[in-house]
């Protein structure tokens, strides 16, 4: 799977294809309870990480996408972001990312989606998307807080959805919808890339 044709203005992430040399970064920082806990792998231990990892190298390109982060010109895994459970006909996909905790409160990821989102929105993908969708647990404030500067709106919390080791927790459901973006100029037409703009996160994984 090729990287993204799509310059990320400032953002220091570059998506890059998750290749199998990235495992050892990927189960350590799924391994961390920070990042575990938040996208549902609490617990999961060795077998679960590597049934996700595997799952996200063989995603069908008709589902979705899942790419590696790399950070400010270095090759090994700093993230993973996810762009899953494609429905072509209602133009909808789910978001989802972590980052490695290190590179936590420097706004990495909202420098990387503010240009990635309207790429995708005018067909980055091959088609347009009408619609993206995220998923974040109800006490993650920092990954609401980016959702949120980023156009999305709360449509809902699902009481008691994820079990984690703790008890259950409740899932916030957060939208975007194509005329939720600024006017400003769309990166590509018909999947082309083009110039990035100047604005500006299911999650269910730990945010930037």
């Amino acid at each position: 799977m090729a990287a993204l044709p799509l310059p990320l203005n400032g953002a220091d992430l570059r998506l890059d294809q998750l290749i199998a040399a990235d495992y050892p970064r990927y189960r350590a920082l799924y391994g961390d309870p920070r990042v575990a806990g938040p996208c549902g792998l609490d617990g999961g231990g060795e077998d679960a990480l590597r049934t996700w990892f595997d799952a996200a190298r063989s995603l069908p390109p008709s589902q979705g996408r899942a790419y590696a982060l790399r950070h400010a010109g270095q090759e090994r895994l700093a993230g993973v972001l996810r762009l899953t459970d494609w429905e072509r006909h209602a133009g909808h996909l789910t978001l989802s990312y972590t980052l490695c905790p290190s590179l936590w409160g420097r706004g990495l990821m909202a420098g990387c989606l503010s240009p990635l989102l309207p790429w995708l929105f005018a067909g980055g993908l091959g088609e347009p998307i009408h619609r993206v969708q995220a998923w974040v647990l109800s006490g993650n404030q920092r990954s609401r807080r980016l959702l949120a500067s980023l156009g999305f709106q709360h449509e809902g919390t699902l009481r008691g959805m994820l079990r984690l080791a703790d008890g259950h927790h409740d899932i916030c459901a957060y939208g975007l919808l194509a005329v939720d973006l600024p006017n400003s100029q769309p990166l590509c037409q018909s999947g082309q890339p083009g110039p990035a703009p100047c604005w500006g996160l299911h999650s269910k994984e730990m945010p930037a």
